[in-house]
C-alpha cells in the first residue's frame, strides 16, 4: 500500500494527528540545527528577538530559513491548540480572544521556553472567565 492509500483511509482525527506529528517531527529538526549551528549568545539574541516582536529573525544573515521558521511556529501553535487549549474547552482564536496584546511578549518567552504550564494556567483562568462571563476581550 502506498502512503496515498494509507491517507485515504484515516479518520479526520488520524490525519490530523499524522499531520501534527510530521510538522512536530520537521520541527524537532529545525531546532536541534538551530542548537548546533547557532552560539548560546546567538540563539539568545534571537529569541529576545522573537519574544519583543513576535517574528522569527530569518535570512542567510540570521542562518534561518524561512520555511524552517514556519514550521516551527506551525508546531507550537498546533502544540499549544492540541495538548493545551483543547483541555480546557478552547481554541486559538477564542484564546487569543483574551489575552492582552501587552502578555504577548511574556507568553512569547513561555513558548520559545517550552514552559506550557504558563498556558495551561492562563488558559484555565480564561476558561474560567468565559462561564462565568467575566473574560476579558479586545
Amino acid at each position: 500500500m502506498d502512503d496515498q492509500t494509507d491517507d485515504d483511509e484515516l479518520t479526520a482525527d488520524q490525519k490530523e494527528e499524522k499531520q501534527h506529528a510530521e510538522f512536530a517531527r520537521m520541527a524537532d529538526q529545525s531546532l536541534d540545527r538551530f542548537r548546533d549551528t547557532h552560539s548560546e549568545p546567538q540563539q539568545q539574541f534571537i529569541v529576545d528577538a522573537y519574544v519583543e516582536t513576535g517574528e522569527i529573525l530569518t535570512g542567510e544573515a540570521y542562518g534561518i530559513d524561512t520555511v524552517e521558521a514556519a514550521v516551527v511556529e506551525t508546531a507550537f501553535s498546533q502544540h499549544l491548540d492540541r495538548n493545551v487549549l483543547r483541555q480546557h474547552g478552547l481554541s486559538l482564536q477564542t484564546y487569543f480572544e483574551h489575552v492582552d496584546e501587552a502578555d504577548y511578549p511574556a507568553l512569547r518567552r513561555a513558548a520559545a521556553k517550552g514552559e506550557w504550564h504558563v498556558f495551561h494556567g492562563h488558559a484555565q483562568v480564561i476558561a474560567a472567565a468565559r462561564k462565568t462571563g467575566t473574560a476579558f476581550t479586545d
